[in-house]
């Protein structure tokens, strides 16, 4: 049990670190003009959902991932709890991807 916990540590380190590395290259892109934006409140309200829903995506993959680690080390009491772990992640994939396409039809729809 303790090699999972230190393997599950070291995996949500890891995507710790890739997903803080974003705001790090975005901070050195520079608005168009000196202290103005050009985006309008349509464009910032997409932006702002299409970053919750790609750290969504990223979190319901580690959480698969931690579920396969749980399924892999676990004996059949971590097999069972993996599973539903896995069905999980999975019923958030689904429901991140409808989401998303909802996103795409709005943002159609508004014209942004």
């Amino acid at each position: 049990m303790r090699k999972f916990q230190d393997v599950s540590r070291a995996v949500v380190a890891s995507a710790a670190a890739i997903l803080g590395q974003a705001g790090i290259a975005l901070a050195q892109i520079t608005a168009p003009g000196i202290g103005q934006s050009s985006m309008g409140f349509k464009e910032i309200i997409v932006a702002v959902g299409n970053w919750i829903l790609t750290i969504a995506g990223a979190l319901a993959v580690v959480y698969l991932i931690y579920g396969g680690i749980m399924y892999i080390t676990g004996g059949e009491k971590g097999a069972e709890k993996a599973k539903q772990v896995i069905i999980n992640a999975i019923i958030g994939l689904v429901i991140i991807a409808i989401a998303s396409t909802i996103v795409a039809l709005v943002k159609r729809t508004i014209g942004a």
